[in-house]
């Protein structure tokens, strides 16, 4: 198991949402476990490496439903730890990497909204 040791900048917010990560061109159906806005942390179903750039979906809801109105929050992330999940597969905690201003406001307000 690898974790970061620093200290959280953004408040996480434990949520449950449908996620995507691409890694090489390979598409993985994942979870968050929780959301913040410069991080996550997920669930899948094989193991990453710490130090991975991949590029993250995420399929933002409203009362658990996929917002239509609502464009997914896509962004570059990097793997900051990973640790085997048991039944879950795999979990690991993901720090966006250079979101847009227009990303982190579709991201504060989904949060705000799932606070």
């Amino acid at each position: 198991m690898t974790k970061a040791s620093t200290e959280r900048k953004h408040a996480r917010v434990a949520v449950r949402i449908s996620c995507e990560l691409t890694i090489s061109g390979e598409t993985l159906h994942a979870e968050t476990k929780n959301l913040s806005r410069g991080g996550a942390a997920i669930y899948f179903k094989r193991p990453l490496t710490v130090g991975e750039v991949v590029t993250v979906s995420f399929f933002l809801t409203q009362d658990g439903i996929e917002d239509p109105d609502r464009a997914p929050f896509e962004c570059a992330a990097s793997i900051r730890w990973a640790q085997p999940a048991g039944e879950r597969g795999h979990e690991a905690g993901v720090q966006f990497l250079s979101p847009s201003a227009e990303q982190r406001a579709l991201l504060a307000d989904f949060l705000k909204q799932a606070a």
